[in-house]
């Protein structure tokens, strides 16, 4: 795991490096990628690996950015974090208390203490508790924190999946942490291209723009139940109507200001 007071060297690269950078340094931590721009991450300065490996052909630099990790990422206190019955110990932990869940977020989100995240993982308990939730579709997964919960609560097949690839390299490191290879498959994709297949459980902690045209799409209706975060209350509005064209119901509603988190069950035809 990163140390709180880590310096993190920040690479943002404008272009197409391909299948990515090869080989990368000891001081490597990944590849956060966007539309049209992507940012490397080391713990310690690559100056000269950055110009002479990743900036060739269509590449280039745009910007280098230095911050303390502690700054980009709250990561799990020593004692870990609670979340409903769920127990998420770091990843480096000598002793995690039994049953405990291992967790590196690494730099990527799903630390456990951001609300939204907890309002997820609520729910997942909550619906797992009161439904017959055989499988889950981890939509936006990060760290691959509410994937390791539906696990830990008995979700036999769990998708994790997630655009950027060093989320994809975080979350499958988690799962290998936890010896969940067999519950969780990791799956790197815009979330569109995931949801033909029908789950009994969609969580989906996104930005409002990505949610609002997944929750449109003819194959949105194959899922039992949608957990939907990230938002604000006038986009949770907006997602609640569009879900009942849909064919769902409002299930259960968490705000904790400026964040909501709601569930949606398919009506009974």
């Amino acid at each position: 795991m990163i140390l709180p007071d880590t310096l993190l060297y920040i690479y943002e690269i404008r272009g197409d490096l391909g299948i990515g950078i090869h080989p990368p340094p000891p001081s490597f931590v990944g590849l956060w990628n966007e539309d049209d721009f992507l940012y490397l991450f080391f713990t310690s300065p690559e100056d000269e690996y950055v110009a002479n490996v990743v900036c060739k052909g269509p590449t280039r630099l745009s910007a280098r950015h230095e911050i303390l990790y502690k700054d980009w990422q709250s990561n799990l206190p020593q004692e870990g974090v609670q979340i409903g019955s769920i127990h998420f110990a770091r990843a480096d932990d000598p002793a995690p208390a039994r049953g405990s869940l291992l967790l590196d977020p690494s730099v990527v989100f799903g630390d456990g203490s951001h609300p939204t995240t907890v309002a997820c993982i609520s729910e997942i308990e909550r619906i797992v508790g009161s439904r017959n939730v055989q499988s889950m579709l981890d939509l936006g997964t990060g760290s691959g924190i509410l994937s390791l919960a539906a696990a830990s609560l008995g979700v036999g097949r769990v998708v994790a999946v997630d655009r950027n690839l060093l989320a994809i390299q975080t979350v499958r490191s988690n799962v290998k942490l936890n010896n969940l290879t067999g519950v969780i498959q990791v799956r790197a994709g815009e979330a569109r291209l995931f949801i033909d297949t029908p789950y009994d459980l969609v969580a989906a902690n996104l930005p409002f723009q990505v949610l609002r045209d997944l929750v449109v799409l003819r194959n949105a209706t194959l899922h039992q139940v949608w957990i939907v975060s990230g938002i604000n209350a006038q986009q949770a509005d907006v997602l609640r109507e569009l879900l009942f064209d849909q064919g769902y119901a409002l299930d259960h509603f968490i705000e904790t200001p400026p964040w909501v988190t709601f569930s949606a069950v398919r009506k009974k035809e």
